[in-house]
């Protein structure tokens, strides 16, 4: 496996690894010691292969690099889950991380500072795109993807679809909150964002990574007092 730091955000919290995925290497055994039994057994129950390999080199990857920043052996690594089943760790505490994958590739993001949220994706053609944008982004999102040229509405699409769901995977809310709930912006400049949790304000600044290949990135930390919203 190929992990690779690069530039994060604006954010001196936090930091980001990217992770070749290389589905056409052969499989390691380096990389089966580095995986609990659970995620062994999580791992043979994919259909296909390539999701089962994908699944074990991007788990490996996080082991490894959170024994590196923790000290800690790989397989001592203890995880629990929060109220919406996003994993965390149970020592060291302030340590958070969240990891998102598309293709032949994952990205990491890790921060002292809060919950974190990344979200990764290939860009690729889809024949429903407009109709998912309508269903998802909020009014000003969907106008700034309709005055987008043509050419560019693709990516457009993909930059504000991973902005919200790195909002989303900081907070741990899985589906549990619409999309079109909140703003995440359209544009690639940083903001703050508010999402709704019930009837508590939770705050959090989002922003987009830039990648060397053709994907869209995110990243987004919950501020200080939302820290409970999400664990």
């Amino acid at each position: 496996m190929n992990l690779t730091r690069i530039p994060a955000s604006p954010d001196p919290a936090l930091a980001l690894w990217l992770v070749h995925l290389d589905m056409e290497a052969q499989p390691r055994p380096e990389w089966q010691h580095l995986l609990s039994p659970q995620e062994l057994e999580r791992a043979g129950r994919f259909h296909f292969e390539s999701d089962a390999r994908r699944y074990r080199i991007s788990h490996a990857a996080l082991r490894s690099l959170l024994a590196q920043l923790t000290g800690l052996a790989p397989l001592s690594l203890d995880f629990a889950e929060g109220r919406n089943g996003k994993p965390r760790l149970r020592t060291p505490a302030d340590l958070h991380f969240n990891m998102s994958h598309s293709g032949d590739w994952a990205l990491i993001g890790v921060s002292h500072q809060g919950p974190v949220g990344v979200d990764i994706e290939a860009i690729r053609a889809l024949k429903d795109v407009d109709e998912l944008a309508r269903s998802h982004f909020t009014p000003q999102e969907l106008q700034a993807y309709r005055q987008t040229p043509a050419h560019e509405r693709l990516h457009a699409f993909f930059r504000c679809w991973t902005r919200k769901e790195a909002c989303l995977k900081a907070l741990g809310s899985g589906l549990s909150i619409e999309p079109q709930r909140f703003e995440a912006g359209a544009g690639s400049s940083p903001r703050s964002t508010t999402i709704m949790v019930g009837d508590q304000p939770c705050d959090m600044t989002v922003c987009c990574i830039e990648l060397p290949f053709d994907a869209m990135a995110a990243v987004a930390r919950l501020s200080e007092s939302a820290f409970h919203l999400a664990m």
